[in-house]
């Protein structure tokens, strides 16, 4: 019978590596879209406060992957620029667009 001695650092059990969080992968649909569905995401965007999905609407239309006829298209693009232009130099809290889960009215915080 031999007597093994083992080294000290193999003894003690290895505390596993702490996992990072994933984050949710952004549900983005297969280009080219429908003019439909733009708009359904848009409006999405809009209710959410959502910017990078308003963002991603834009650069879609600008690429010409969102199919449609003329007219459809054209009121796309007013709509989103409408949405996209940037906002005005001096800004004031009442001028500011406000969202739903924002809990602001006219300026005055509300405390709930």
């Amino acid at each position: 019978m031999t007597i093994e001695f083992w080294p000290k650092r193999l003894l003690k059990p290895t505390p596993k590596k702490p996992t990072r969080p994933r984050l949710p992968r952004p549900r983005r649909p297969k280009l080219p879209i429908r003019v439909g569905k733009a708009h359904q995401m848009l409006s999405a965007a809009v209710l959410l406060c959502d910017h990078e999905m308003a963002s991603w609407v834009d650069l879609a239309f600008k690429r010409h992957q969102i199919t449609g006829t003329p007219e459809q298209l054209l009121e796309l693009s007013q709509r989103l620029d409408g949405l996209m232009e940037p906002l005005p130099a001096v800004a004031t809290p009442a001028a500011w667009p406000t969202c739903p889960g924002s809990h602001t009215t006219a300026g005055a915080v509300v405390v709930s």
